[in-house]
């Protein structure tokens, strides 16, 4: 896995740190997002991604609508990434996870 992994870096036509900022980017203009994490879990070249979202375009919405939201804004993005992770929060469930 870590040489597939290493292949995959050298292989990036971007680095981590462009698509890190093109993603937090586009999620905060296009679901109106308050916050936004993109961790690079690819030691630098953007191939894995853990992303958290936090709005209230999410608020009655389920689990999959969310993520479909979340793919739809960076699909540009996600033609060079290989692998993410999300976590979609409504601003009310991201508070309440700020306080437990």
């Amino acid at each position: 896995r870590l040489l597939l992994s290493v292949l995959w870096c050298k292989n990036m036509a971007e680095d981590g740190t462009a698509i890190v900022e093109s993603i937090s980017s586009k999620l905060k203009e296009t679901l109106k997002a308050t916050h936004v994490e993109v961790k690079d879990l690819s030691d630098g070249c953007g191939a894995k991604l853990d992303i958290i979202v936090v709005s209230d375009e999410f608020e009655g919405k389920p689990l999959l609508e969310r993520q479909r939201s979340v793919h739809e804004a960076i699909k540009e993005e996600m033609k060079v990434v290989h692998a993410i992770t999300m976590k979609t929060k409504t601003v009310k469930q991201w508070e309440a996870m700020q306080q437990a």
